[in-house]
């Protein structure tokens, strides 16, 4: 990294390897970046890192540097833990268990894979509306509650264990195969306002039988005149919000189409089932 005296690497004398955790510096616990410049802020030179590697704890040391734009740093490249707003599928309340988002997560075209997050609740502040080429999002702040553990990352979604059914008590509702699905009315369930579940107007306009799952197997446009006025269509966050036709669960919301907000794509429940079966 460039200071103004020139070319350093602060790492080169530390026992720090790619992938390590940072979990504490000077035996202070770290959770995210933001608390990772508020210590260094408060020290100059040398500090303590404690990093998880492989489930084993190490420590070492490294120094701080002053970069070419006088501010402190330690020349590595860390990665803030991934954060996002979506929205719950359903609850298997016998074996405990969830589904979530409907899509896959990727970064740089990488499928995120991980069994090491929570899902906690979200309280939606606002919405940023969605026009056409711009994709709109649901602003919300995240509640300190651990509600599961994250136990599967795939191509449909994000599965894991609850921890009581009795913070997600709802009515049971029966689950459809790709071939109940028809073309015409349906509705999906989301929030965009603080917490409260609310039902929308949708038509199905294309449906597509698959042999292996894919996220874009129910093609539909929004018609409820409510949710286009409040967010102008599909917006970042919707990803999951369950699909209901005839009163069954069909499936969950994955995709919307940018130069057109009304129109999005819904994965077919079953794919989402299949997957759910891989936690214990």
């Amino acid at each position: 990294m460039l200071t103004k005296t020139g070319k350093v690497s602060p790492w080169e004398n530390s026992n720090i390897l790619e992938n390590d955790k940072i979990i504490a510096i000077n035996n202070q616990s770290i959770n995210s970046n933001q608390e990772l410049l508020e210590i260094l802020k408060e020290n100059n030179n040398e500090i303590e890192l404690t990093l998880e590697r492989n489930k084993q704890i190490i420590k070492t040391k490294i120094n701080i540097v002053i970069t070419k734009d006088n501010e402190k740093s330690l020349g590595l490249y860390i990665k803030d833990k991934i954060i996002g707003i979506g929205t719950l599928t359903f609850i298997d309340p016998i074996n405990k268990r969830f589904a979530s988002l409907g899509h896959g997560i990727y970064e740089k075209d990488e499928l995120v894979k991980t069994n090491d997050g929570l899902i906690v609740s979200s309280k939606i502040q606002s919405i940023k509306k969605a026009i056409p080429g711009v994709s709109g999002e649901k602003r919300a702040s995240i509640l300190n509650n651990n509600l599961g553990q994250i136990k599967l990352c795939s191509e449909t979604g994000i599965y894991g264990k609850i921890k009581s059914v009795n913070n997600f008590k709802k009515d049971l509702i029966t689950t459809s195969t790709q071939e109940e699905v028809k073309k015409g009315t349906a509705y999906f369930y989301t929030v965009i306002n603080n917490q409260s579940i609310e039902k929308y107007k949708i038509e199905i306009t294309d449906v597509s039988l698959q042999n292996e799952s894919s996220a874009k197997g129910i093609k539909f446009k929004v018609v409820d005149t409510e949710l286009i006025k409040e967010t102008g269509g599909i917006v970042q966050g919707m990803s999951g919000s369950p699909i209901i036709q005839d009163g069954k669960l069909i499936g969950a919301v994955s995709h919307v189409n940018i130069e057109n907000p009304l129109v999005g794509y819904g994965i077919h429940i079953e794919w989402m089932l299949k997957d759910i079966e891989k936690i214990a």
